[in-house]
């Protein structure tokens, strides 16, 4: 049988989960009851709230993962293209400059006109101007 021994009242104290079970089991006066019922159900309330939020938090987290585990993959991939475009680069070297040749820098109009002639054949430029 239920003991209603406690008939001091809660006048607006805020209770602690655990006090709000003691004063539902065992406050005499049915208004002390109420009372530590809605503070409860406030409390469940509040609870509730923080894990919706939780939930909210914990599904934004699990999009932001989910977008950063297809990274490895794409950093492969970029580094495949990387490579091939490395190939691709030395084949344009090799191809313009050829095996072992290097690049001539050219700093004077001596330079151009030099530049122009390759083995002894004087290459006239001057004739795309007309």
């Amino acid at each position: 049988m239920a003991n209603y021994f406690d008939n001091s009242h809660i006048d607006g104290k805020q209770l602690t989960p655990q006090q709000i079970a003691d004063a539902i089991r065992h406050k005499k006066f049915g208004v002390d009851v109420r009372e530590a019922m809605a503070q409860g159900l406030e409390y469940c309330m509040t609870q509730a709230q923080k894990v919706d939020k939780l939930e909210q938090d914990l599904s934004n987290l699990d999009k932001r993962v989910t977008a950063l585990e297809v990274l490895p993959n794409e950093v492969a991939e970029v580094k495949r293209d990387i490579g091939t475009i490395n190939k691709q680069i030395d084949k344009l070297n090799l191809a313009v400059f050829g095996d072992g040749a290097t690049e001539i820098s050219i700093d004077s109009q001596n330079d151009i006109n030099n530049a122009k002639k390759a083995k002894g054949i004087s290459i006239d430029y001057d004739n795309d101007k007309r």
